[in-house]
């Protein structure tokens, strides 16, 4: 494949990820969150925050190949 459409892709591929990540998360965040501690929502949002990592770097590694 050639390496500037490989890129291409990838580049959409991730960012259409984080868009459909970030929806998911504010769904689930809506319907969770509400009259819960700070502690609790502080909890939620590091998890989710960190989460998107691990696909994103799927993506990542396969761009550099």
């Amino acid at each position: 494949m050639n390496p500037k459409l490989k890129r291409l892709i990838g580049g959409l591929l991730f960012i259409l990820f984080l868009a459909f990540y970030v929806v998911v998360v504010i769904a689930i965040s809506h319907g969770v969150l509400p009259g819960k501690s700070h502690g609790y929502q502080l909890l939620f949002m590091a998890i989710a925050g960190t989460i998107w990592v691990i696909p994103g770097a799927w993506i990542i590694k396969w761009l550099a190949k």
